[in-house]
């Protein structure tokens, strides 16, 4: 095998990881989408202990399926405790 025909090989490994990536973040987001039942079934005090509203939920729900719900949820709840966190200190 020449070095040509290594990169070539290279290059196409290179380009398959983005479909598979692409399938396995696809895939890992439709999981995660079945973790919304749950949380739609709690009161809107638990979801604000989780740093959430019912309306975060709405939104990532009616999100593209592509979109990791969790991911967003996560950042959400992230964000609305950082003001606390700083006014604490």
């Amino acid at each position: 095998m020449s070095a040509l025909d290594r990169s070539a090989t290279a290059i196409d490994l290179e380009t398959a990881a983005g479909p598979i990536g692409g399938l396995r973040r696809l895939a890992r987001a439709l999981a995660n989408r079945r973790h919304l039942g749950p949380l739609r079934d709690l009161s809107d005090r638990g979801l604000a202990d989780i740093g959430l509203m019912r309306l975060d939920l709405d939104f990532v729900r009616r999100a593209p399926f592509s979109v990791d719900p969790t991911m967003r949820l996560a950042s959400v709840a992230q964000e609305r405790t950082r003001p606390q966190d700083a006014a604490r200190d």
